[in-house]
């Protein structure tokens, strides 16, 4: 589990310590007193993943001609689910708990200048 500095500890007025809570004398800048952060189901983040994993924006000038086409990654949406009751409603409605990790958009270039197979080893100069 995390941990996370501990506040009880760290205050220096005896009447506002908790009961159970020993003071802290010195402190270690390098090593503060710490607790573990509990972990918590809820609230809990849940993804919608897109159909495709791209798509293309064709940008035009003022003549509306296409100037480039790219190529944009589409992203998840997300949606805070607060208990198990709307955990299970998302879920059922196609939400996911697993994240969306979009993929590198392919690359225009990247067969652009590969051999054929049937022209390996026959390569003219």
């Amino acid at each position: 589990m995390p941990f996370t500095v501990d506040n009880d500890r760290l205050s220096s007025d005896p009447a506002r310590m908790k009961p159970g809570v020993t003071p802290l004398v010195t402190l270690d800048p390098a090593n503060p007193p710490t607790v573990q952060i509990p972990h918590m189901d809820f609230p809990r983040v849940v993804y919608k993943h897109p159909r495709e994993a791209f798509r293309k924006v064709e940008h035009r000038n003022s003549m509306r001609e296409v100037v480039e086409v790219e190529m944009v990654a589409n992203e998840h949406l997300t949606r805070v689910v607060a208990n198990q009751a709307d955990l299970d409603q998302a879920l059922v409605a196609g939400w996911v708990t697993k994240p969306y990790i979009p993929e590198p958009a392919p690359d225009p270039l990247a067969g652009l200048y590969d051999e054929k197979h049937e022209d390996k080893g026959k390569r003219k100069s």
